[in-house]
């Protein structure tokens, strides 16, 4: 071996396979894409909340189609929030009609529909009647729908709870 040889064979540890001599790839924190689909948190976050508005834009004009009259949308309070709130004339009474928006880009980790817990039945109740008081309008019922939009599917539970 002279100056400037190059030796044919990668200088190894004796007994050492060929997969310890690749190359490492190293990448700082601030280069790496987190999460799935390379997206990091606040990406995801944008792209749920742009599915929830157009999946509550779907079904609050299904409603109106039905004959339904939209009072209000994402009303808040302290109780929590309401997706659509909307009025039926049926007849001789008026039915407020509270419409609960579950959407999802697939059913992987369960259905829409199963997403609505007790305790979140409970908080629609409970802002339900924070509604009632705020609003002027007297109402003969009140009927609890869950409307489920999975991919492009739109399925209503009427009455649900």
């Amino acid at each position: 071996m002279g100056v400037g040889s190059i030796p044919q064979e990668p200088v190894r540890a004796e007994g050492a396979r060929d997969e310890f001599q690749r190359p490492e790839h190293r990448r700082t924190a601030a280069t790496r894409r987190v999460g799935r689909g390379g997206l990091t948190a606040r990406e995801r976050a944008v792209v749920r909340m742009a599915r929830a508005r157009w999946a509550e834009d779907l079904v609050a004009n299904l409603y109106q189609r039905d004959g339904h009259k939209i009072i209000a949308r994402n009303w808040h309070c302290r109780e929590g929030e309401l997706d659509i709130v909307c009025e039926l004339h049926d007849g001789v009474e008026k039915i407020l009609v509270i419409v609960e928006v579950r959407a999802r880009e697939s059913n992987y980790f369960g259905s829409p529909l199963e997403s609505v817990t007790l305790a979140k039945q409970k908080k629609l109740r409970r802002a339900t009647k924070k509604f009632l008081v705020s609003e002027k309008s007297i109402f003969g019922s009140v009927r609890f729908d869950v409307a489920s939009v999975l991919g492009v599917k739109i399925e209503v539970v009427r009455d649900a709870f």
